[in-house]
């Protein structure tokens, strides 16, 4: 919520409790012994209350339950305590004043509960609204990225050295095309898959796929070590983070019999994955969008509240991707 929206819904809120308090005290003026700037005063009273307490209520910051509940109780005998204080000073009760304490407490705990009802119900929409936002964005960068993936996957280039790949192994090897024609369908089928998540078993078994296809064309160029303990396959991460990364490092990077690119999977100690490739850049680079990881850390971010993490050295790239459990 904007800061000047906030402040209007502050401002109009306190208004409408206001009104609210104060139609019924005008009955009240019928009676000698009750004045209009009494009423006029208990009036700007409940509106400076009002302020008070939206105004704690509605803070966006992160207050812990207990300590908001323990800051609002404080603060609302605080409050009571001084403006009764000040009306007794200012103005004579129209009521015996036992009765007219009693009658001032009332109003404002009436008052009081009215404000926490109505920030609780604010609080509330504003964090519907905040989830629907956040699922749109994840739909949207998931599109995105199955968009991008499914380019790559079908751009002329790749489909032209699939195709030749295919063929070199139909002459050489028939199973091993069939096995190639397979990896490529289920890789396909992986991608055109809608799911927010998906297991690190999935996303195994996707890059294992994917690896072969590579493998097909580059042989043994390409050496993927995955290290991952049975215990953490169920933790979850984004759709396709996986294939992003390992066609990243083919993308960018030498892949020679000179220069074998080797791609390392795991999983640390803080729980998240790690893919680190050896840096061998081309001296060509290839166009790139830069939406796979923008994506990926969008959707990490979302499901983890964890960015995915890039770090850089002499020999290697490295990306950690948040897991979760």
């Amino acid at each position: 919520m904007k800061f000047k929206y906030k402040i209007q819904l502050i401002l109009l809120s306190s208004l409408a409790i206001t009104i609210l308090f104060s139609i019924p005290r005008l009955a009240l003026l019928r009676f000698p012994q009750y004045e209009l700037p009494d009423l006029i005063a208990r009036a700007v009273y409940s509106f400076l209350f009002a302020l008070l307490f939206f105004a704690i209520n509605l803070e966006r910051r992160k207050i812990r339950l207990g300590v908001l509940f323990l800051l609002n109780v404080v603060l609302f005998f605080i409050a009571d305590f001084l403006l009764l204080r000040l009306h007794l000073y200012l103005f004579e009760p129209a009521l015996k004043e036992r009765l007219f304490r009693f009658l001032f407490n009332v109003t404002f705990i009436l008052e009081f509960l009215l404000i926490i009802l109505v920030s609780y119900i604010y609080r509330l929409v504003f964090y519907n609204q905040q989830i629907r936002m956040a699922n749109q964005v994840l739909l949207k960068t998931n599109a995105e990225t199955k968009y991008e993936v499914l380019k790559n996957q079908v751009n002329p280039h790749f489909l032209f050295n699939s195709f030749n790949t295919i063929n070199s192994l139909i002459l050489r090897d028939k199973e091993e095309a069939m096995n190639f024609v397979n990896n490529m369908s289920d890789v396909f089928r992986y991608v055109l898959e809608s799911r927010e998540m998906v297991t690190l078993e999935q996303e195994l078994c996707m890059m294992v796929a994917y690896t072969a296809m590579l493998k097909g064309r580059h042989g043994e160029k390409i050496m993927v070590e995955i290290d991952i303990d049975d215990t953490k396959l169920q933790h979850k991460l984004p759709p396709m983070a996986l294939q992003i990364l390992v066609e990243n490092a083919v993308k960018h990077n030498v892949v020679s019999a000179r220069q074998p690119l080797r791609i390392r999977v795991s999983v640390s100690e803080q729980e998240t994955l790690i893919v680190a490739n050896d840096l061998q850049e081309k001296k060509v680079r290839e166009r790139s969008t830069g939406l796979g990881l923008s994506n990926l850390n969008q959707r990490s971010k979302y499901l983890s509240n964890r960015d995915i993490t890039i770090r850089r050295t002499d020999d290697q790239f490295i990306v950690a991707v948040p897991l979760i459990q």
